[in-house]
């Protein structure tokens, strides 16, 4: 971390803009702040112990805690004492528990899911429903699983399968609506479970059908929008070795494979036989004979999930989302042989690649919006209730990365390059947040103070490097921060002030923002 007196002077003349969220439930909310730490310590290392960090061969030039690492790319980073509790059990037994999600106990985000309404109804409710009242629910839902959760990489895999099979929320009127479906019954049920069975979820989403056209897929005028994505984004990738012919004939299987407009299933899936061509096709050298509805779209998902070139594309994404830019070629390797080795499962794929050397030694990576807003808040257990509606959408534009919102079918990208020149956005979250001016978000400054028993500036800011960075600050870079402060008293006044001016701006540093 480079600190200079004119990042002070800087910090000192921000401004930021306000914002807020919606979406949680209040009891879910004080069961997490509940979870606060009674004391907070300074992590050091501890003679004849291992080293706390290890060295990271690339720029920027950072050290890395393992556990640290662990809980920032298999979730959204650490809450006060949660470095400390997976330096207890160990990275393989944690990153175990994380696999198995429905053994935690995570009453937190389990009430704040169930406080939920849309969510609750049935898609034939839904539908009559205002996708206004839709979007504000998703997204403030989605935050508040991230924030809250306690099963963070599962968290994660619904993010990644939100982004591999991405869904843009203003395509229709109705697609906030369908996507709550989509969210609820496709991607949550099956995030950590095994790909062909998410595929197949996903075929039948009403919001997959009807952001990809394939609600105008007939045998008399064939829409191959959907039938392209299957296959270049879904599935093989765009070099998986399909041609134009197999995209045509994939189609034509597809044909009929639509949403109901009305009637008692109305915003459903259904299998319009009228609109099916029932002729031969053929894909990838694979003959699927006429006379065939609804099971050769089974038989064609078969197919695609156990390709070889599915297995690899899948594993480049994951290897790229959680070790690096440029996936190294041997752990993709591998990551792909525990897919087809297990039949598709995702938990192998996850935890080749978390228990991997690579893993351990990879370059780091910038944070993605979305991720550095919810390690934030979890960092300093900010108290985020309901607030302001579209608030908190607002600073996920400013940012760069409002949920569901990106148009293409590709989903966010995941390479560092795409986020580092927006990063003005995230100094002035920082600062929001710190100053009281995020509606709806409080950080419990005091009882942070309280916990670590810190009184004086530097144990105030020695504390909070723990937090924040996991490690205590250098003499030099401790210096920095004490004469910003002063003399002044750290309880109240101006004093307080620029203790949260400091406290941003370890927010915003390399190593707050590079993992």
């Amino acid at each position: 971390m480079k600190l200079t007196r004119r990042n002070f002077l800087q910090l000192g003349g921000a401004t930021a803009v306000a914002a807020g969220t919606a979406g949680c439930s209040v009891i879910g909310r004080e069961v997490a702040q509940n979870e606060l730490p009674e004391s907070l310590a300074v992590p050091t290392a501890v003679p004849g112990s291992e080293p706390l960090t290890q060295p990271v061969p690339e720029l920027p030039s950072l050290a890395v805690n393992p556990a640290r690492r662990l809980l920032n790319r298999a979730g959204y980073g650490a809450t006060p004492g949660d470095v400390e509790r997976v330096q207890r059990l160990g990275l393989a037994a944690y990153l175990e528990e994380q696999l198995n999600p429905e053994s935690i106990d995570d009453l937190a985000n389990d009430l704040i899911a169930r406080q939920q309404t849309l969510y609750q109804m049935d898609a034939s409710v839904l539908v009559e429903q205002e996708p206004a009242d839709a979007t504000i629910e998703l997204i403030g839902s989605t935050f508040m699983r991230a924030i809250y959760s306690k099963r963070q990489l599962y968290e994660a895999m619904v993010e990644f399968w939100s982004d591999h099979f991405n869904i843009y929320l203003r395509k229709e009127q109705v697609m906030p609506l369908a996507k709550i479906v989509d969210d609820r019954d496709v991607i949550r049920p099956y995030a950590l479970t095994n790909f062909r069975d998410l595929l197949g979820a996903s075929a039948k989403s009403p919001a997959m059908l009807l952001y990809l056209d394939n609600i105008s897929n007939e045998k008399s005028h064939p829409n191959e929008n959907y039938a392209r994505e299957l296959l270049e984004l879904h599935t093989l990738g765009v070099d998986g070795g399909y041609s134009q012919q197999d995209v045509q004939a994939v189609a034509r299987i597809l044909t009929g494979w639509t949403v109901a407009k009305r009637g008692r299933l109305r915003g459903q899936f259904i299998f319009d036989e009228a609109k099916h061509d029932f002729g031969e096709k053929q894909v990838l050298g694979q003959t699927f004979p006429a006379g065939r509805g609804e099971a050769e779209v089974a038989e064609l998902l078969d197919l695609l999930a156990n390709h070889p070139a599915t297995a690899n594309f899948l594993a480049t994404k994951l290897v790229r989302r959680f070790v690096a830019d440029e996936p190294p070629a041997d752990l993709v390797s591998e990551v792909a042989n525990a897919y087809l080795q297990s039949g598709g499962d995702i938990k192998p794929m996850l935890r080749t690649i978390f228990l991997s050397d690579e893993f351990a030694t990879a370059p780091v990576k910038l944070k993605r919006p979305h991720s550095y807003m919810v390690s934030v808040l979890r960092a300093l257990q900010v108290d985020f209730r309901l607030g302001r509606g579209r608030a908190i959408a607002d600073w996920m534009q400013l940012l760069g990365q409002p949920l569901f919102h990106w148009p293409p079918p590709d989903g966010y990208p995941d390479v560092s390059s795409a986020w580092a020149a927006n990063l003005l956005p995230r100094w002035n979250f920082a600062l929001a947040l710190l100053h009281n001016e995020l509606p709806g978000a409080t950080v419990p400054l005091d009882e942070l103070l309280q916990a670590g028993n810190a009184e004086t500036a530097e144990s105030a800011m020695q504390l909070f490097a723990g937090l924040i960075y996991g490690r205590s600050l250098q003499p030099n870079e401790l210096d920095l921060f004490t004469n910003y402060i002063g003399s002044q008293p750290i309880q109240n006044g101006e004093g307080q002030q620029r203790l949260r001016d400091c406290i941003a701006l370890l927010l915003v540093s390399p190593e707050f923002q590079w993992t």
